[in-house]
Protein backbone atom coordinates (compact mmCIF):
# COMPACT_ATOMS: atom_id res chain seq x y z
CA UNK A 1 0.00 0.00 0.00
CA UNK A 2 1.48 3.40 -1.14
CA UNK A 3 2.21 5.86 2.14
CA UNK A 4 -0.34 7.95 3.14
CA UNK A 5 0.67 11.71 3.95
CA UNK A 6 -1.01 12.67 7.37
CA UNK A 7 0.14 16.34 7.95
CA UNK A 8 -1.10 19.01 5.92
CA UNK A 9 0.11 21.91 8.33
CA UNK A 10 1.81 21.98 11.46
CA UNK A 11 -1.31 23.13 12.74
CA UNK A 12 -3.18 20.41 11.24
CA UNK A 13 -6.86 20.60 10.05
CA UNK A 14 -7.61 17.41 9.67
CA UNK A 15 -10.05 16.58 7.30
CA UNK A 16 -13.22 14.62 8.13
CA UNK A 17 -15.45 13.15 5.63
CA UNK A 18 -18.39 13.89 7.75
CA UNK A 19 -18.20 17.71 9.60
CA UNK A 20 -20.52 16.27 12.15
CA UNK A 21 -19.06 12.80 12.62
CA UNK A 22 -15.84 14.22 13.57
CA UNK A 23 -13.86 11.04 13.32
CA UNK A 24 -11.06 9.77 11.20
CA UNK A 25 -9.21 6.64 10.44
CA UNK A 26 -5.62 6.58 8.52
CA UNK A 27 -3.92 3.41 7.68
CA UNK A 28 0.01 4.62 7.35
CA UNK A 29 3.27 2.40 5.98
CA UNK A 30 6.30 3.92 6.86
CA UNK A 31 8.68 3.10 3.58
CA UNK A 32 12.39 3.90 2.82
CA UNK A 33 12.01 6.74 5.75
CA UNK A 34 9.20 8.14 4.34
CA UNK A 35 6.83 9.88 5.57
CA UNK A 36 8.86 11.83 8.06
CA UNK A 37 6.46 13.34 10.46
CA UNK A 38 7.28 16.70 11.65
CA UNK A 39 6.22 18.72 14.91
CA UNK A 40 2.49 19.41 14.38
CA UNK A 41 -0.92 19.45 16.43
CA UNK A 42 -4.68 19.04 15.72
CA UNK A 43 -7.76 19.61 18.36
CA UNK A 44 -8.34 16.07 18.09
CA UNK A 45 -7.25 12.87 20.26
CA UNK A 46 -5.48 10.51 18.26
CA UNK A 47 -5.23 6.90 19.05
CA UNK A 48 -2.36 4.76 17.49
CA UNK A 49 -2.00 1.26 16.88
CA UNK A 50 1.75 -0.03 15.96
CA UNK A 51 1.10 -2.91 13.45
CA UNK A 52 4.87 -3.23 12.89
CA UNK A 53 7.89 -1.86 13.14
CA UNK A 54 9.71 1.04 14.56
CA UNK A 55 10.15 4.41 14.39
CA UNK A 56 10.65 7.22 16.89
CA UNK A 57 7.52 9.15 18.82
CA UNK A 58 8.01 12.52 20.10
CA UNK A 59 4.86 13.39 21.78
CA UNK A 60 5.00 16.69 24.32
CA UNK A 61 8.41 16.30 26.84
CA UNK A 62 8.10 12.10 26.00
CA UNK A 63 10.48 10.62 23.40
CA UNK A 64 10.10 7.01 22.95
CA UNK A 65 10.42 4.04 20.09
CA UNK A 66 7.45 2.19 19.22
CA UNK A 67 6.96 -1.43 19.28
CA UNK A 68 4.40 -3.32 17.42
CA UNK A 69 1.69 -3.39 19.33
CA UNK A 70 1.80 -0.16 20.97
CA UNK A 71 -1.43 1.91 22.01
CA UNK A 72 -0.45 5.49 21.45
CA UNK A 73 -2.33 8.35 22.69
CA UNK A 74 -1.78 11.90 22.26
CA UNK A 75 -3.98 14.22 24.19
CA UNK A 76 -5.93 17.14 22.02
CA UNK A 77 -3.84 20.12 20.35
CA UNK A 78 -0.79 17.72 21.84
CA UNK A 79 2.83 18.47 19.98
CA UNK A 80 3.98 15.23 18.26
CA UNK A 81 6.42 14.39 15.99
CA UNK A 82 6.88 10.39 14.19
CA UNK A 83 10.18 10.01 12.98
CA UNK A 84 11.79 7.07 11.18
CA UNK A 85 14.29 4.88 12.14
CA UNK A 86 17.05 4.51 9.67
CA UNK A 87 15.00 2.19 6.61
CA UNK A 88 13.38 0.41 9.56
CA UNK A 89 9.15 0.44 8.33
CA UNK A 90 6.38 1.56 10.51
CA UNK A 91 3.15 -0.21 10.05
CA UNK A 92 0.10 1.86 11.57
CA UNK A 93 -3.55 2.55 12.38
CA UNK A 94 -4.46 5.53 13.44
CA UNK A 95 -7.88 6.98 14.91
CA UNK A 96 -8.16 10.65 15.27
CA UNK A 97 -11.51 12.29 17.14
CA UNK A 98 -12.77 15.51 18.65
CA UNK A 99 -14.15 14.46 22.33
CA UNK A 100 -17.42 16.91 21.48
CA UNK A 101 -18.29 13.52 19.34
CA UNK A 102 -18.37 12.69 22.60
CA UNK A 103 -20.02 15.15 24.58
CA UNK A 104 -17.14 17.42 25.78
CA UNK A 105 -19.22 20.46 25.03
CA UNK A 106 -22.20 19.27 27.05
CA UNK A 107 -22.47 20.70 30.79
CA UNK A 108 -22.70 17.66 32.18
CA UNK A 109 -20.44 15.12 34.44
CA UNK A 110 -18.92 13.47 31.91
CA UNK A 111 -18.55 16.13 29.79
CA UNK A 112 -17.54 18.84 33.02
CA UNK A 113 -15.22 16.44 34.44
CA UNK A 114 -13.95 13.98 32.22
CA UNK A 115 -13.46 15.09 28.42
CA UNK A 116 -13.31 18.75 28.82
CA UNK A 117 -10.40 18.75 30.99
CA UNK A 118 -8.46 16.18 28.43
CA UNK A 119 -9.49 19.15 25.48
CA UNK A 120 -8.37 21.90 27.57
CA UNK A 121 -5.24 20.35 28.89
CA UNK A 122 -6.08 20.04 32.25
CA UNK A 123 -5.24 16.65 31.91
CA UNK A 124 -3.04 14.41 29.59
CA UNK A 125 -2.90 10.77 28.60
CA UNK A 126 0.29 8.01 29.71
CA UNK A 127 0.96 8.16 26.19
CA UNK A 128 1.89 4.43 25.92
CA UNK A 129 0.53 1.27 26.90
CA UNK A 130 2.18 -2.03 26.13
CA UNK A 131 0.84 -5.74 26.06
CA UNK A 132 2.24 -6.45 29.73
CA UNK A 133 0.01 -3.02 30.95
CA UNK A 134 -3.00 -3.02 33.03
CA UNK A 135 -6.20 -2.82 30.43
CA UNK A 136 -4.72 -3.60 27.28
CA UNK A 137 -6.28 -6.54 26.19
CA UNK A 138 -9.62 -4.17 26.58
CA UNK A 139 -8.20 -1.26 24.87
CA UNK A 140 -6.56 -3.37 22.26
CA UNK A 141 -10.44 -5.20 21.61
CA UNK A 142 -12.05 -2.28 22.02
CA UNK A 143 -9.64 -0.37 19.23
CA UNK A 144 -9.92 -3.30 16.82
CA UNK A 145 -13.88 -2.75 17.20
CA UNK A 146 -13.62 0.58 16.08
CA UNK A 147 -11.31 0.21 12.91
CA UNK A 148 -13.80 -2.52 12.00
CA UNK A 149 -16.72 -0.47 12.38
CA UNK A 150 -15.02 2.45 10.73
CA UNK A 151 -14.13 0.50 7.67
CA UNK A 152 -17.45 -1.15 7.29
CA UNK A 153 -19.72 1.27 7.96
CA UNK A 154 -23.06 -0.47 8.91
CA UNK A 155 -26.22 1.35 9.35
CA UNK A 156 -26.52 3.43 12.67
CA UNK A 157 -22.99 2.47 13.09
CA UNK A 158 -22.30 5.48 14.38
CA UNK A 159 -24.74 5.42 17.50
CA UNK A 160 -21.71 1.74 17.82
CA UNK A 161 -18.76 3.85 16.85
CA UNK A 162 -19.58 6.84 19.82
CA UNK A 163 -20.24 3.78 22.36
CA UNK A 164 -17.20 2.33 21.83
CA UNK A 165 -14.93 5.28 21.73
CA UNK A 166 -16.56 6.14 24.97
CA UNK A 167 -16.03 2.96 26.49
CA UNK A 168 -11.97 3.33 25.69
CA UNK A 169 -11.70 6.37 27.14
CA UNK A 170 -13.60 4.88 30.42
CA UNK A 171 -10.92 2.12 30.47
CA UNK A 172 -8.72 4.68 30.25
CA UNK A 173 -9.25 6.62 33.15
CA UNK A 174 -10.56 3.63 35.02
CA UNK A 175 -6.50 2.16 34.41
CA UNK A 176 -5.54 5.42 35.46
CA UNK A 177 -4.00 6.20 32.20
CA UNK A 178 -5.46 9.85 32.15
CA UNK A 179 -3.27 12.03 34.94
CA UNK A 180 -3.56 15.92 36.12
CA UNK A 181 -2.01 18.13 33.68
CA UNK A 182 1.96 19.24 33.86
CA UNK A 183 3.67 22.01 35.19
CA UNK A 184 3.53 25.68 34.26
CA UNK A 185 7.10 25.60 33.13
CA UNK A 186 6.07 22.69 30.16
CA UNK A 187 3.16 24.96 29.11
CA UNK A 188 5.55 27.96 28.77
CA UNK A 189 7.74 26.15 26.70
CA UNK A 190 5.00 24.48 24.63
CA UNK A 191 3.54 27.73 23.52
CA UNK A 192 7.00 29.16 23.06
CA UNK A 193 6.97 26.52 20.68
CA UNK A 194 4.18 26.67 18.69
CA UNK A 195 4.91 30.60 18.10
CA UNK A 196 8.22 29.47 16.10
CA UNK A 197 6.93 26.44 14.30
CA UNK A 198 3.81 29.30 13.24
CA UNK A 199 6.62 31.77 12.66
CA UNK A 200 8.30 29.73 10.01
CA UNK A 201 4.51 28.62 8.15
CA UNK A 202 4.53 32.18 7.52
CA UNK A 203 7.96 33.37 6.57
CA UNK A 204 9.12 30.13 5.11
CA UNK A 205 9.15 31.15 1.65
CA UNK A 206 12.18 34.00 2.76
CA UNK A 207 15.22 33.84 3.63
CA UNK A 208 15.12 32.98 7.22
CA UNK A 209 18.30 32.75 10.05
CA UNK A 210 18.87 31.47 13.52
CA UNK A 211 19.08 35.11 14.79
CA UNK A 212 15.67 35.74 13.73
CA UNK A 213 14.30 32.86 14.95
CA UNK A 214 15.82 33.26 18.42
CA UNK A 215 14.73 36.66 18.44
CA UNK A 216 11.55 35.43 18.15
CA UNK A 217 12.00 33.67 21.45
CA UNK A 218 13.85 36.38 23.30
CA UNK A 219 16.71 33.93 23.27
CA UNK A 220 20.45 34.13 22.27
CA UNK A 221 21.38 31.94 19.07
CA UNK A 222 22.80 29.36 21.50
CA UNK A 223 20.36 28.78 23.85
CA UNK A 224 17.64 28.72 20.55
CA UNK A 225 19.19 25.98 18.98
CA UNK A 226 19.19 24.10 21.88
CA UNK A 227 15.93 24.81 22.67
CA UNK A 228 14.63 24.02 19.40
CA UNK A 229 16.35 20.94 19.32
CA UNK A 230 15.51 19.54 22.74
CA UNK A 231 11.67 20.25 22.21
CA UNK A 232 10.93 19.24 18.02
CA UNK A 233 14.04 16.74 18.16
CA UNK A 234 15.60 18.17 15.29
CA UNK A 235 17.44 21.60 14.59
CA UNK A 236 15.97 24.53 13.67
CA UNK A 237 17.36 25.00 9.98
CA UNK A 238 16.40 21.21 9.26
CA UNK A 239 12.77 21.82 10.55
CA UNK A 240 12.34 24.83 8.28
CA UNK A 241 14.39 23.44 5.06
CA UNK A 242 11.74 20.41 5.77
CA UNK A 243 8.96 22.22 6.07
CA UNK A 244 9.77 23.89 2.15
CA UNK A 245 10.14 20.84 0.91
CA UNK A 246 6.47 19.60 2.18
CA UNK A 247 5.55 22.83 0.75
CA UNK A 248 7.22 21.71 -2.78
CA UNK A 249 5.78 18.48 -2.52
CA UNK A 250 2.15 20.23 -2.63
CA UNK A 251 3.34 22.13 -5.53
CA UNK A 252 4.57 18.90 -7.36
CA UNK A 253 1.34 17.39 -6.75
CA UNK A 254 -1.21 20.11 -7.85
CA UNK A 255 0.63 22.74 -10.16
CA UNK A 256 2.14 22.36 -13.31
CA UNK A 257 4.75 24.67 -12.08
CA UNK A 258 8.29 23.83 -13.53
CA UNK A 259 10.38 22.96 -10.48
CA UNK A 260 12.84 26.11 -10.65
CA UNK A 261 10.06 28.15 -9.85
CA UNK A 262 8.98 26.08 -6.99
CA UNK A 263 12.35 25.91 -5.42
CA UNK A 264 12.02 29.41 -5.38
CA UNK A 265 8.95 29.80 -4.45
CA UNK A 266 9.15 27.33 -0.91
CA UNK A 267 12.26 29.45 -0.10
CA UNK A 268 15.58 27.87 -1.96
CA UNK A 269 17.86 29.95 -3.55
CA UNK A 270 19.54 27.27 -5.80
CA UNK A 271 18.09 24.58 -8.33
CA UNK A 272 20.64 22.44 -7.25
CA UNK A 273 20.54 22.58 -3.78
CA UNK A 274 16.87 22.18 -4.04
CA UNK A 275 17.29 18.95 -5.62
CA UNK A 276 20.34 17.87 -3.11
CA UNK A 277 18.09 18.10 0.09
CA UNK A 278 14.73 16.62 -1.92
CA UNK A 279 16.63 13.97 -2.82
CA UNK A 280 18.10 13.56 0.67
CA UNK A 281 14.52 12.71 2.42
CA UNK A 282 12.55 11.69 -0.33
CA UNK A 283 15.16 8.90 -1.65
CA UNK A 284 14.18 10.71 -5.28
CA UNK A 285 14.15 13.56 -7.82
CA UNK A 286 11.38 16.35 -7.48
CA UNK A 287 10.72 15.39 -11.03
CA UNK A 288 10.93 11.58 -10.06
CA UNK A 289 8.10 12.58 -7.37
CA UNK A 290 5.45 13.89 -9.33
CA UNK A 291 5.95 11.67 -12.22
CA UNK A 292 5.11 8.89 -9.32
CA UNK A 293 2.38 11.10 -7.71
CA UNK A 294 0.64 11.45 -11.15
CA UNK A 295 1.01 8.07 -12.39
CA UNK A 296 -0.61 7.17 -8.96
CA UNK A 297 -3.36 9.70 -9.37
CA UNK A 298 -4.09 8.05 -12.90
CA UNK A 299 -4.27 4.70 -11.55
CA UNK A 300 -6.89 5.78 -9.08
CA UNK A 301 -9.66 7.10 -11.78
Amino acid sequence: MAVQELIQDYKQAVQHQNRLLPVTMKHTEVKNGIPDILFHWHPEMEIILVREGTANFHIDYDRFESKAEDIILIRPNGLHSIHPIANQGHVTDSIMVHLDFLGASQMDQAGIHLLQPLQNASSKFVMRIQPADSGYEDLRATLENIISLEKDKPEFYELELKSLLSHFIYTAYKHNYVRQKMTDDFYRKNEKIRAIIEFIQRNYTRPLTIAELAEQANYSETHFMTFFKSQTGTSAMDFVIQHRLHMATQELKHSVKPVLRIAEEVGFNNLSNFNRQFRKYYQQTPSQYRKAKRLKAANKE
